[in-house]
């Protein structure tokens, strides 16, 4: 069709006159059935290959992040152990023990809170635990307001000391459960809403937002304890406290509006090097051959990867373990070894945590350029030995250091933020090859790990006190234990792709089964489209 300039009128023709001016046909939209209900469907919330909008849900999870990271810095760590060891006349294993029933309320939680996720839909579970979250705080106010500051009239008065330490172990058992919602279904959410094959990039993004906002905790307490004398006390660490837990009640609400529809469905999610532009106009007709199309890869699938995808979960889950019973013997007593072997002020004290996650970001940022060009996992080993040779300096060279914070710190900053950059990587693996209908089980299933964690918490108290405050025999079995889990992790060499972009969400789904993390342990579930627990099944149909 053509417009003539000559006649001045529209035509039909194959040979159009030179005069004639081209008519542009307006693109046509892909039809879609109307008597089809696609109000059950997960929908990304901008097209697939919008470039200049985020997923919903990543946008949340993000923002959710910032505020929770903001709180959770302000008071759980350094604030709330020496809040509790002076509460508890200076002893270590009243930390230890409140430590513990944090740990251990996230294990009891962890299998039915992943599987709800699954089967009912992960923003119910979410929704669910900011309602936790939001009467947590309410209960930890009540108890603080009921123990008063009046140090010395506590000291006197050694049995509301000891119901105190009662209340504040149950209350952290609701600060687990709450905390393992926002590690597991919140997590698993997350990663439905990203692309495979870039997922360690928007965990990057993730981690960064996480980390930058655990600045601003240790920044904002170092100007409160500046204003308030800069000192230990039950007073001013009580207000510091009340503070974080305004943020945490923001956290809660946040919660409440995660949307399961606007994760990636499956066919989105896929990425490859051979997707073209126009596959915007195709999303519809490509959705009713993507079960074909699955079924093709499913065909043709290797048993390498089939192979990769079994194995990969479970050793990540046992190396976490194996780090996590490491870690929890030392993160809440770090702050208190400061405090009080090397002599810091509160506000000194604030100032490494402050400085500390500037370093794991920009530690995790050049892991993941460095992972690029050598592997994820060969990156992880790298990085996590060099912040061994830093805890090992602490451990070796204790007397030396311990007078000098001018060196210590710069140490026990740099083997910190080392240690605890390779998040992004590690999750990232962790998600590429586990399925979308068991992901919410398998980050619920992290929280297990919380089991090492809390044991080696109470451990790492009554090791302390035996030793007359000395934090050195713990530092040592940390190090013993974080070194199995870097040489654990070289079993993943093999199994793990260097290039990350030969990952996708079908890759990770390959044909084949697999063993549900903790449930349905005698048999095995097939992978792929369809079946229970399918992104395209209602909530009440998961739940059936």
């Amino acid at each position: 069709m053509f417009y003539d300039e000559v006649t001045k009128s529209y035509a039909y023709s194959d040979n159009a006159p030179a005069t004639a001016t081209p008519v542009q046909k307006k693109p046509t939209k892909p039809k879609q059935d109307p008597n089809q209900d696609y109000s059950d469907k997960d929908v990304r919330i901008f097209p697939p290959c919008s470039k200049t909008k985020a997923n919903y849900n990543v946008v949340l999870t993000i923002f959710l992040y910032i505020i929770y990271g903001l709180a959770d810095n302000l008071w759980s760590g350094t604030v709330f152990a020496a809040y509790l060891k002076l509460l508890d006349n200076d002893k270590n294993a009243g930390v230890g023990y409140v430590e513990a029933s944090n740990g251990l309320a996230g294990l009891a939680t962890a299998i039915p809170v992943g599987y709800l996720a699954d089967k009912i839909g992960r923003s119910k579970v979410i929704r669910s635990g900011g309602f936790c979250l939001i009467f947590t705080v309410f209960v930890q106010i009540y108890i603080m307001q009921w123990v008063g500051v009046d140090e010395e009239e506590l000291e006197k008065n050694p049995s509301k000391v000891d119901k105190s330490m009662r209340a504040f172990v149950a209350v952290m058992a609701l600060w687990g459960i709450s905390g393992g919602v926002v590690n597991g279904p919140v997590q698993a959410l997350y990663a439905d809403s990203t692309p495979a094959g870039k997922r360690s990039t928007y965990y990057q993004y993730q981690f960064t937002a996480y980390m930058l906002s655990s600045c601003l905790g240790p920044l904002v307490a170092i100007i409160m304890f500046q204003y308030l004398g800069d000192d230990w006390t039950l007073a001013d660490l009580r207000i510091v406290i009340f503070t974080a837990m305004g943020l945490e009640i923001i956290a809660g609400v946040v919660m409440m509006f995660f949307d399961d529809r606007k994760a990636l469905v499956e066919d989105d999610d896929a990425t490859s090097g051979d997707k073209k532009a126009n596959d915007c106009d195709q999303d519809v007709s490509r959705n009713s051959e993507s079960s074909t199309d699955f079924d093709k890869f499913n065909k043709n699938a290797g048993e390498e990867m089939l192979r990769r995808r079994k194995k990969i979960p479970f050793i990540l889950f046992g190396l976490g373990l194996i780090m996590s019973f490491g870690s929890g013997m030392t993160v809440k007593f770090f702050p208190l070894f400061f405090k009080d072997t090397v002599g810091l002020s509160p506000s000194n004290v604030q100032a490494i945590y402050l400085i500390v996650p500037f370093v794991m970001v920009l530690c995790s940022s050049l892991n993941d350029k460095i992972a690029k060009k050598i592997g994820r996992v060969q990156t992880c080993i790298v990085v996590k030995v060099g912040g061994l040779l830093g805890l090992y300096a602490i451990i070796f060279f204790k007397d030396w250091l311990n007078s000098r914070p001018f060196i210590l710190v710069p140490i026990y900053i740099w083997r910190t933020g080392l240690s605890n950059s390779t998040y992004p990587l590690e999750e990232s693996m962790l998600m590429d090859f586990v399925p979308k209908n068991q992901r919410g089980r398998w980050k619920s299933l992290e929280s297990v790990s919380q089991f090492g964690w809390a044991g080696s918490a109470m451990l790492g108290g009554i090791l302390s006190d035996a030793n007359d405050g000395d934090y050195t025999f713990t530092f040592l079995i940390t190090a013993i234990l974080q070194t199995l889990g870097v040489v654990g992790m070289i079993f993943l060499i093999p199994l793990v792709p260097k290039d990350e972009s030969e990952m996708t969400r079908s890759s990770s789904m390959a044909s084949g089964t697999i063993r549900e993390p903790l449930l349905n342990s005698s048999s095995e579930v097939s992978v792929g489209g369809g079946g229970d627990g399918d992104a395209s099944d209602s909530p009440l149909q998961r739940l059936v």
